[in-house]
């Protein structure tokens, strides 16, 4: 049965071993308490990399025992990053986790040649999974936060990691809408071309296990009134369960328009 609240998610992943979580300049109040509630709900275990004194400051604030940390103290935010991911590559995390550190100066240090954490070939995206207080289930979507200007190579990649991500979640066929601003199929137009070339190809079975349709604008892809009243004939029947936008900036406002807006709760994870 296919998960409906991000709550679920929870109990799912309790399920699992605990991880292992290093925080790269977790020294922030949103950080320390976001932690302290997975170690309440017992799926993972957390190490700090910060300045000391500011992480057992919040921790009195807010009546934490820092001794549940590994706390390892490193005042310098850029210091804090490479930290961070040299604890990865030693074994001694299985998750990296965004705290005070500022996303470019983070995303160098995971994108280093020598060092970082990337696979080489491989496609980093961020997954959203929103939980939307008027969509009747999660809608996971790419890419709001990692590829400025994605390729046809890296929509094909982050349209197969939706795909994943929402099998995962119990989705068995998941409904796929590759975004543009219209269902029109312009030649003059990337997005559109883009989307029209892996809607093909998920009609060829060259992506699987999934129906996936493009380009669809937005509202044809959540809302089946739209798709009739333009008199639209789509496989994703306007019950979207991915959405895999054009480019970072479009994702990105969606992704705040969902929260400060429809005040939609949000779990993203870059993969």
């Amino acid at each position: 049965m296919a998960i409906k609240k991000l709550e679920n998610l929870i109990e799912m992943v309790k399920k699992n071993s605990k991880k292992r979580v290093v925080v790269a300049y977790g020294q922030d109040e949103i950080t320390i308490l976001a932690t302290k509630k997975a170690i309440d709900f017992k799926f993972a275990e957390f190490t700090l990399i910060g300045d000391e004194k500011i992480i057992n400051k919040i921790c009195a604030e807010n009546d934490i025992d820092p001794s549940i940390y590994t706390i390892i103290n490193e005042p310098d935010e850029l210091k804090s990053g490479k930290m961070a991911i040299s604890l990865l590559n030693e074994g001694k995390g299985d998750v990296l986790m965004k705290g005070l550190i500022s996303t470019d100066n983070l995303l160098k240090y995971i994108l280093d040649k020598d060092n970082g954490l990337t696979i080489p070939g491989a496609t980093l995206t961020s997954i959203s999974i929103a939980e939307i207080p008027n969509y009747h289930k999660l809608l996971i979507f790419a890419d709001a936060a990692f590829i400025p200007r994605p390729n046809i190579e890296q929509k094909i990649a982050m349209t197969n990691y939706v795909i994943e991500t929402a099998r995962k979640i119990g989705i068995k066929r998941p409904k796929v809408s590759i975004i543009s601003f219209s269902e029109k199929l312009y030649p003059k137009i990337p997005t559109a071309v883009d989307a029209a070339f892996i809607s093909k190809m998920a009609d060829r079975q060259q992506i699987k296990n999934a129906d996936v349709d493009g380009p669809l604008s937005i509202d044809l892809s959540i809302d089946p009134d739209s798709l009739q009243h333009k008199g639209v004939t789509s496989c994703v029947q306007g019950n979207a369960d991915c959405l895999v936008f054009p480019f970072l900036e479009v994702a990105n406002v969606f992704y705040k328009s969902l929260t400060y807006f429809a005040h939609a709760d949000m779990a993203t994870a870059i993969v």
